[in-house]
């Protein structure tokens, strides 16, 4: 057992190894397709992730840690329970997972556990269908911004949303109704002041800021590294073939790594696809990419809620969403333009908000730089001459 433990980390290492390796030589060889997919990656923070997700991690954060969201909870106690079987705490968690974009639902969830409010079982399965694209991305974003009708977004959040609550009802008859937390006497009932709530709630969104703009940043590279290196144009003439079996259209093959990788630039892609736009940006939106699974896990780190179940509920999602999608689209026809040239402008490389996310992330990061240091406390030590003179 020994030598075949050694052997597995010794591949392991060896393939992580090879794994650096590669993405240095791919930087090295492609440096003008890293720049550009940065360049890009900072737009998207710019224009889309930081003004329409900051304000609502905040939101959510100070929800949390002043109190708000017990008395919120009191309130919807019974709506809560009957349709998710949560406890009523979970109330207000639920409501920033449907308005506040991707993680602030999976940060709430984090904070209700942390504080005892309820169950890391729990927070598993409310983790499940509280992580959900926001109003602010899907309407403004895709409806408005790259589909040219807002309308068009209203109906794609619609489509998410129900699916949501569809997966949430489903996840509560499969796992019972237990709205009581598992220890009620860590449930913190001295609520904080409003001051330190609110300083603590942006300390905590800053820092879950720089988790989301750097795996977005990454993944915006890589996609342009795989487009520079020709791996995208291999991808697309494996799957042209199956596509053209089944009956659908080739072009579709184009945007399927980006939407399994980061939301933002898989949207961008699926806007292009004419018919099939409604199907690929419902099951785009469901999934949410890699790059916010990322994000969720960074920032629930050590509290054990992410695990297999919650990326077989997001291809649950991403299919389910799809489908509510089209249905919808095909009852209530809504008319968009061919492609809103503002798209390309809202996060196309080298735009000129770049050097504010930039600026943005450096002052987040000086921030949790200089909160991390704590004040010297300034102590007098005793020598025996001293304490001969003081006796």
């Amino acid at each position: 057992m020994f030598v075949k433990t050694i052997r597995k980390s010794t591949l392991t290492a060896c393939g992580l190894l090879a794994v650096c390796a590669g993405a240095g030589a791919a930087l090295l060889a492609w440096p003008e397709a890293a720049a550009s997919g940065i360049s890009r990656g900072l737009a998207i923070c710019s224009s889309i992730i930081i003004p329409s997700l900051f304000p609502f991690l905040v939101l959510a954060g100070f929800l949390v840690k002043s109190g708000l969201s017990e008395s919120i909870g009191r309130r919807l106690e019974k709506p809560t329970r009957f349709l998710f079987g949560l406890p009523g705490s979970c109330a207000a968690g639920i409501l920033v997972g449907f308005i506040g974009g991707y993680p602030a639902g999976g940060i709430a969830v984090g904070e209700l556990v942390e504080r005892g409010a309820i169950t890391p079982a729990q927070g598993r399965r409310m983790l499940c269908f509280c992580v959900n694209g926001g109003p602010a991305f899907i309407i403004s974003g895709v409806g408005a911004g790259m589909m040219g009708n807002v309308a068009y977004g209203v109906m794609l959040y619609a489509a998410h949303i129900a699916t949501s609550i569809l997966l949430g009802v489903l996840l509560r008859l499969l796992d019972g109704n237990d709205p009581s937390p598992a220890h009620p006497a860590a449930v913190s009932t001295k609520r904080t002041s409003p001051a330190v709530s609110f300083v603590d709630a942006v300390n905590a969104s800053c820092r879950s800021m720089l988790y989301m703009c750097g795996f977005i940043i990454l993944f915006a590279a890589v996609l342009s590294l795989s487009d520079g290196s020709g791996l995208t144009a291999m991808i697309d003439r494996a799957l042209s073939a199956p596509l053209e079996t089944i009956g659908l259209d080739v072009s579709l093959s184009s945007c399927l790594l980006p939407c399994l990788l980061e939301v933002s630039c898989g949207s961008v892609e699926a806007a292009h696809t004419g018919a099939a736009a409604p199907l690929l940006l419902g099951m785009a939106l469901g999934w949410g990419g890699l790059s916010v699974h990322c994000q969720v896990a960074a920032s629930l780190q050590g509290k054990g809620l992410v695990g297999k179940g919650f990326f077989a509920v997001r291809t649950l999602h991403a299919l389910l969403g799809g489908i509510f999608s089209v249905l919808l689209f095909r009852y209530i026809p809504v008319d968009t333009a061919v492609f809103n040239p503002s798209t390309d402008t809202l996060i196309s490389p080298y735009s000129s908000s770049a050097g504010a996310a930039v600026a943005l992330l450096a002052m987040c990061a000086l921030f949790l730089l200089t909160a991390a240091v704590g004040p010297k406390q300034n102590k007098t030590k005793i020598t025996p001459r001293n304490k001969d003179k003081d006796t």
